[in-house]
C-alpha cells in the first residue's frame, strides 16, 4: 500500500535531474570504462580509463550545465572533485544547482567501511564541499548507491535530510533514524551509465516513454533522469540528454526540482510516515 503525495499546483509528475560528477582514487578506474570492459588489464595503472573519467570535469559538466540551462538540477559531487576542481563545482553552484555529497570517490563504497571509515568519510566529503562552496550540503548519494546498515544514522548525525540510496518504492518515503527523520527519494532505474548501452537512441525513447507513461498513470509520481558528466557528457548522448529535458519543459504537468526541494515537501505532507 502507498501513501500518495500531492505535488506542488496539483502538478501529476515530479521531476528529479540528477548529475553525477565524479573521479576515483589514483590507480582505480571504473570496470565499465570502455577500454576497461573491452580489453581488461587487471594489475596496472589504467591511465586511458582514468583520463576517460576526467572527462566529466574537464568537459562534460560544462556541456551539461549549458543544456539544463534554467531546470534545477541535483549534482552529486566526489569530495576529490571539489579539492581538485573547486572553480568547477563553485561554477555548478553559481549556476543555482543543489550539491549532494557523493562520498570521497567513486570507489569509497559505503558498504565496504567499518562504521568510524564511514563517518570520517562523510565528514570529509562534506567538509570540502562545504569550504568550496559555503554551503553545507543537506542530500547524500552514495557510490553504487549502495550505503551500509549504518549509512542512514550516520547521515543524520552529520546533519543531512535525504538520501539516494534506495529503489524500494515508487515514491519518497520518510525514513525513521537515530538523529530524526531522513528523506529517501529514491534511486533512479535508467541512467546513462547501465541504459544508454542500447543505444543513444533507445536511451532517449525509454525516457520518453517513462515520462509518458507516468503522466497517464493514477496518482503522482517520480520521474528521475540521471546522466553522468563523464559518460552523458560526451556529445551525441549530452544531444539526446538535451531533448529529453525538452521533453520536461514541453509538459505542463510536471515539477522540475531539486532533491532538497522534494524532501522539504515531502516532510511537510507525510511528516514521519512511510508510504
Amino acid at each position: 500500500m502507498r501513501t500518495e503525495i500531492d505535488w506542488p499546483g496539483g502538478r501529476k509528475v515530479a521531476v528529479l535531474v540528477t548529475v553525477a560528477l565524479e573521479l576515483w582514487a589514483p590507480g582505480h578506474c571504473p570496470a565499465y570504462a570502455p577500454m576497461a570492459a573491452a580489453w581488461p588489464l587487471p594489475g596496472i595503472d589504467d591511465t586511458h580509463s582514468a583520463s576517460w573519467v576526467d572527462y566529466g570535469v574537464t568537459t562534460g559538466i560544462w556541456r551539461l550545465l549549458d543544456i539544463l540551462g534554467d531546470l534545477p538540477a541535483t549534482v552529486g559531487i566526489n569530495g576529490l572533485v571539489a579539492e581538485r576542481y573547486p572553480d568547477t563545482v563553485m561554477a555548478v553552484h553559481h549556476a543555482g544547482h543543489e550539491i549532494a555529497g557523493h562520498s570521497w570517490t567513486q570507489d569509497v563504497v559505503p558498504a565496504l567501511l567499518d562504521v568510524d571509515a564511514e563517518r570520517d568519510n562523510i565528514r570529509r566529503c562534506t567538509d570540502v564541499l562545504e569550504r568550496v562552496t559555503g554551503v553545507r550540503p543537506t542530500g547524500w548519494m552514495s557510490p553504487r548507491a549502495t550505503g551500509s546498515k549504518h549509512t542512514c544514522d550516520l547521515l543524520t548525525e552529520a546533519g543531512y535530510g535525504w538520501t539516494g540510496d534506495h529503489s524500494d518504492h515508487d515514491l519518497p518515503q520518510v525514513l525513521p533514524t537515530a538523529h530524526g527523520p531522513l528523506v529517501s527519494l529514491m534511486h533512479g532505474d535508467h541512467s546513462d551509465v547501465r541504459s544508454a548501452a542500447a543505444g543513444p537512441y533507445a536511451y532517449r525513447d525509454l525516457h520518453r516513454a517513462l515520462l509518458d507513461q507516468l503522466l497517464a498513470a493514477p496518482g503522482s509520481g517520480v520521474f528521475h533522469f540521471t546522466v553522468h558528466a563523464h559518460v552523458g557528457g560526451r556529445p551525441l548522448l549530452a544531444g539526446m540528454a538535451g531533448q529529453i529535458l525538452d521533453d520536461i519543459r514541453a509538459s505542463g504537468d510536471v515539477w522540475v526540482a531539486t532533491h532538497a526541494q522534494v524532501a522539504e515537501h515531502v516532510l511537510t505532507r507525510l511528516g514521519g510516515t512511510t508510504p
